[in-house]
C-alpha cells in the first residue's frame, strides 16, 4: 500500500481540481466535475472544465471518471495550456493509490496479484489510454489533497454534487447487479472475508459482475452461538455457484485459505434462522 503524497502544489503549473460523487451509492446518479485554476502570471480566474451527470453508477467511477476527463483536456488542449507542468489533483484515494498499479492489473488480464477481478477495469483501461506520452510537451502528474480543505475543493465537491443532480449521461460501464437490504444497514461497510478455509452461515444482500466472468456476492454474517449478524462482507465465486445465492436467502457456505481474494466454493441453502 503506497503512503500519502507529501508532493507539494507547484504554483507555476496549471492545477485541475476534480471529484467525482454518487449521490446513493452504489447505483444512484453521480456527477464528475474539473476546475482549472491557472498560474498568477496567467491573470485569469478558475474556470469550470468539465460538469457532468451520469444516471447510475458508483464513487469509485465518478472519482476515476473525473481523472479521466482531465488527462482528456489536457491532451486535447496540449501546448495551448501555456504551460509546462499540469497537476491534476484529486482527493480520491482509490485513484491517486491505483494510477500505478493500474499498467500491473493490465499485464495481468485485469486482475489483482491475489487473481481477484480488478473492479472498473474498463476504465482504468481508458484511464491507461489517455494517460500522456513520456515525452509529452506537458509534465501531467496526479496528487491527492484531502477533500473539502480548501475553497477550491469545496468548490469543486459542489460542482460533482449538481452535476448528479441532474444526471443526463449514461455510465455503460456500470453494472447494477441486485442489490438488496442489509440488516446492519447501509453505514456499515463491507470488507473482504478474511477467508481461512471456514464453513460460515451467511445471508446474501447485493450481488453482481466484476471484470468479464468474476461474480461479486455482498453478504452477512451470522453467528448460530448469538444468533446475531456480526459483520458485513463479500466474497467472490463461480458464475455456477453465483447462481445459486439469492438476495434475502440464507446458505452455509465454505470458503477458500485466502483472505486477499476470499472465494466461495462450496454453497448450501438453510432456512432462516
Amino acid at each position: 500500500m503506497l503512503g500519502l503524497p507529501s508532493l507539494s502544489l507547484d504554483p507555476h503549473a496549471l492545477k485541475i481540481y476534480i471529484d467525482g460523487s454518487a449521490l446513493k451509492n452504489p447505483g444512484g446518479a453521480g456527477g464528475v466535475a474539473g476546475v482549472a485554476v491557472y498560474p498568477d502570471v496567467a491573470n485569469l480566474e478558475p474556470e469550470t472544465i468539465f460538469q457532468v451527470g451520469y444516471q447510475a453508477t458508483t464513487n469509485q467511477r465518478m472519482e476515476l471518471l473525473a481523472c479521466i476527463r482531465a488527462l482528456q483536456h489536457v491532451r486535447k488542449e496540449g501546448p495551448g495550456l501555456g504551460v509546462q507542468r499540469v497537476q491534476i489533483v484529486t482527493d480520491s484515494l482509490y485513484v491517486y493509490r491505483n494510477q500505478h498499479v493500474a499498467p500491473l492489473w493490465k499485464r495481468d488480464d485485469w486482475k489483482t496479484k491475489h487473481g481477484k477481478p480488478v473492479d472498473n477495469h474498463d476504465l482504468w483501461k481508458e484511464f491507461l489510454s489517455v494517460l500522456p506520452k513520456a515525452r509529452a510537451r506537458v509534465r501531467t502528474e496526479i496528487v491527492w489533497r484531502k477533500g473539502k480543505t480548501t475553497a477550491i475543493l469545496k468548490q469543486t465537491d459542489r460542482s460533482a454534487k449538481s452535476a448528479a443532480a441532474q444526471p443526463w449521461k449514461v455510465d455503460r460501464g456500470f453494472r447494477r447487479g441486485k442489490i438488496g437490504t442489509s440488516k446492519l444497514g447501509g453505514k456499515v461497510v463491507s470488507s473482504m472475508f478474511p477467508a481461512q478455509g471456514q464453513e460460515i452461515v451467511m445471508r446474501v444482500y447485493r450481488s453482481g459482475l466484476v471484470g468479464r466472468q468474476g461474480h461479486k456476492i455482498y453478504f452477512e454474517q451470522y453467528a448460530t452461538d448469538t444468533a446475531k449478524f456480526v459483520g458485513k462482507f463479500h466474497a467472490f465465486t463461480t458464475p455456477e455457484l453465483a447462481s445459486q445465492l439469492h438476495r434475502g436467502h440464507w446458505y452455509k457456505i465454505r470458503l477458500n485459505s485466502n483472505p486477499n481474494y476470499a472465494l466461495i466454493e462450496a454453497v448450501g441453502e438453510i432456512a432462516a434462522l
